[in-house]
């Protein structure tokens, strides 16, 4: 009886050992594919926060024609990374986003335009980054109608979330 505890033990250990072992050659190969590190770094071109320039109500169009808030993300790490962009509205505000439609561009393509009021959870954007790459956002916001204010003004600030991705196995 003894003996049928012993070898279920040592079984058990050797089946813990083999899978704990396996993880890490797992890992070790994954990193020497791929890399360890993901270094996202953000460049605001001149503020961290911005207010739309034009608060007046316009067209797409004349929209493009404003400078836009733009952003510089550059990946300096040996590792693919993946980022949100989350827009926060600064509480000076006197224009809602219901009145504010918006056009995201990445390296002057666009990406993603619609509605501020539309934005889930704040999440404008979700994306991923290869190491050693610059990428370059542009943020055109602009009202679709009049805002019934005195003092129209949205100012905003975009940050970043950063996520590395893979892992062993992936």
């Amino acid at each position: 009886m003894k003996k049928k505890i012993f070898k279920s033990l040592l079984i058990i250990l050797l089946c813990t050992s083999f899978g704990v072992a396996s993880y890490f050659v797992t890992l070790k190969m994954d990193r020497m594919k791929r890399g360890e590190d993901v270094n996202i770094t953000v460049t605001f071109e001149d503020a961290e926060t911005y207010v739309i320039p034009n608060t007046q109500k316009i067209d797409k169009e004349k929209a493009l024609e404003e400078w836009p808030y733009i952003v510089h993300v550059e990946n300096t790490g040996s590792n693919k990374g993946l980022y949100q962009i989350i827009i926060k509205d600064m509480e000076e505000n006197t224009i809602k986003r219901d009145v504010l439609e918006y056009s995201l561009y990445l390296d002057d393509k666009e990406i993603k335009t619609g509605k501020l009021k539309d934005i889930k959870d704040n999440i404008l954007y979700t994306y991923e980054i290869n190491a050693d790459t610059k990428q370059e956002y542009k943020l055109y916001i602009w009202a679709n109608e009049e805002a019934n204010v005195d003092k129209p003004v949205y100012e905003y600030a975009l940050s970043f979330s950063v996520i590395k991705t893979g892992g062993p196995g992936f």
